[in-house]
This record gives C-alpha cells, structure tokens and sequence, in this order.
C-alpha cells in the first residue's frame, strides 16, 4: 500500500493524492525524504497534523488526511481552505502573522505554540504548533499540530487544584493568626502586627498606644454559671472591642480573659478617650445575661518599643484592679 500526503492544489483546491516518491513540482524530494516513506509508517495514520506550506504566503502545498480530518471529519468531501491562516480561529490567526511569523522569518522555527482551529462544524479546537522553516525556492515550512484538548484540560484542573491548594493556605494562614473562640487576632499575630505599627509610629508624628485590658471576676463567671457562659462572655467581648475600634487599629486576645489592643492617634488623651469608651461599652451591654466589667491599662508614647509598651500597659491594668476594677489607669512613657 503507497504512502502518501493529500496535495492541495492552490488554484484549483482539488484533493488529489502524490506519493512521496513523486513529490510535486513545488517540493524537491529531498526536503520530502525527510518524512519516513516506508510503508509501516504512513503518514495518513499518524496521530499528529502534518503540512507543508509556503513561507511567505502560507499556502498548504501538502497535508496528511489527519490534518484535514481535524479540519472537518467529512473532509473528503469538501474543499479544504488553501492558507493556513484560514483553518485557525480570528485570535489564532492574529497570533500567527504578529507573533508566529516573525519568529520563523528570525528564528526559522517555532515550538510548542498555542492555537485554535476553528473547525467547519463552528467547534473550537485547541492544537498544538511545531514548526521549522527549510530554505530553498521557494522557502517551506513544515508543521506538525497535535491536538491540545487534554492538554488544556489537564492544565484547568491543575489551575483549579492551584486556587484551591492557595486558598486553603490562605485559611490556614488566617486560622494560625486567629484566636478560635473569639475571632480576633492571636497572641503571635497580634506581636506580629503591633511591633509593625509602632515602627511605623516611630517614622511618623503618631503616638502608639498600648491597651491592655482584663474581664473582672472572670474565674467567678467560669465557677458560677459553667465554662460554656464563661466562653459566651469571651466571645461577646471580642465582639463589642471590634465594634468600638478602627479596622485599622490592632485587636486580639492574648490569653484567657486578657485582650490587647495597639492603636496610633495623634494626640495622648485620644488613647484615653477610647478606653473610656470602651469602658462604657462593656458596662452598658445588653447581649448577655449577667454584668460584666473590666479593667483597663493604656502605655502611650512615640518611641517606646513594644515590650516596654507592653509591661507598662500590663502593669498599669493591674493598679486598675487593685483599685477597684472596673476602671482605666493610664500613663505616657517618656522617649
């Protein structure tokens, strides 16, 4: 059985079928004998689109059955366009002249390039282009496309299995910087956060203000009406500091009943003015079913570092609670 190339006549666009041994008149057999000519590789039967065209026009000189086939299943009886360009869909052709062309015209190949057949039955078909340039009158180019469809299906799925590894890290990420009870920020992300912002305080004209506060006779809650109201309280309390802050000021809770807050203000008694507040806030709640309170410590200053901001906010709630609870204690630090 012979071995051949379906041959489209550019004037005529007849199928005819040539053997590689009677090459046609545009191709020299020694740029054909390139192909395998034996009769246990027919080139019909390759699972790859093979053409030879023109280089300046891209006028399909040869194509195997394939080829057509991925053109139109019924090609054999139709006419197959002439240019290759035509067998592309309207991006894939501008991808071609602008991109495709001039790299054969200075490079004399290209690899592994993205494009779309647009199909006689209007399905898009996704391919893969291969494509080398050999010199001679007039110049070849001989393409190979190989169908993309599991390609581009295999790169979806990893393209959705990389959004979901991403936000799967992106929760794990927000879980390792977020108390689980509460909502708010942990210890580790809350250091994190404040030494960032009291860096920025020291580049700035902004004071940085430490708040540490403590819910009275917590441990009483927790003996007297049970751990689940003693968590409801925590919780209630996360949400009542979140509603009287700034998005942009640092909340958290950094260990049983103690919360922190670090926030940048312009002024000293701006700090001492949001503990009132919030002192209000929390003797005036309604969402749960018994009283609560707390005492407050407020470190202010504009250089200190964030450990001495620290001890001193700890310190300050502490003389809050040796004297009375249920009130604030504030100081600035010098530097």
């Amino acid at each position: 059985m012979p071995n051949f190339l379906v041959a489209i006549k550019p004037t005529r666009l007849k199928l005819k079928v040539a053997t590689l041994q009677k090459p046609s008149s545009q191709v020299s057999k020694a740029q054909l004998s390139l192909l395998p000519s034996s009769a246990s590789h027919e080139l019909a039967n390759f699972p790859v689109g093979l053409v030879i065209s023109s280089l300046d026009t891209l006028e399909v000189l040869q194509a195997n059955q394939y080829f057509i086939e991925l053109y139109h299943p019924q090609a054999a009886h139709a006419l197959p366009p002439s240019r290759l360009s035509q067998y592309l869909s309207p991006a894939s052709q501008i991808l071609l002249e602008s991109y495709v062309m001039p790299m054969l015209l200075h490079q004399g190949h290209c690899q592994e390039i993205q494009l779309t057949f647009a199909c006689q039955n209007q399905h898009r078909l996704p391919v893969l282009a291969n494509a080398k340039v050999i010199s001679g009158e007039p110049a070849l180019v001989y393409w190979a496309f190989t169908v993309a469809t599991q390609r581009d299906s295999l790169y979806q799925e990893l393209v959705n299995l990389r959004n979901d590894l991403e936000e799967r890290a992106e929760r794990l990420e927000l879980l390792s910087q977020t108390d689980e009870l509460t909502g708010l920020l942990n210890r580790r992300a809350f250091i994190e956060r404040a030494q960032v912002a009291l860096k920025q305080a020291q580049r700035s004209t902004s004071y940085a203000a430490f708040l540490m506060l403590d819910i009275d006779y917590f441990k009483r809650i927790n003996d007297q009406f049970g751990h689940d109201m003693g968590d409801l309280v925590l919780s209630q309390f996360a949400k009542l500091l979140a509603t009287n802050t700034r998005q942009t000021d640092i909340v958290a809770r950094i260990g049983g009943e103690e919360f922190a807050i670090v926030v940048l203000v312009n002024e000293p008694n701006a700090a001492e003015q949001l503990a009132d507040k919030l002192l209000q806030a929390i003797r005036q709640q309604s969402s749960l079913p018994l009283s609560i309170s707390a005492s407050i410590g407020v470190a202010i200053a504009k250089t200190a570092e964030f450990q001495q901001l620290y001890q001193a906010a700890d310190e300050l709630m502490y003389n809050a609670k040796h004297q009375g609870r249920n009130c604030m204690r504030w100081r600035e630090l010098e530097g």
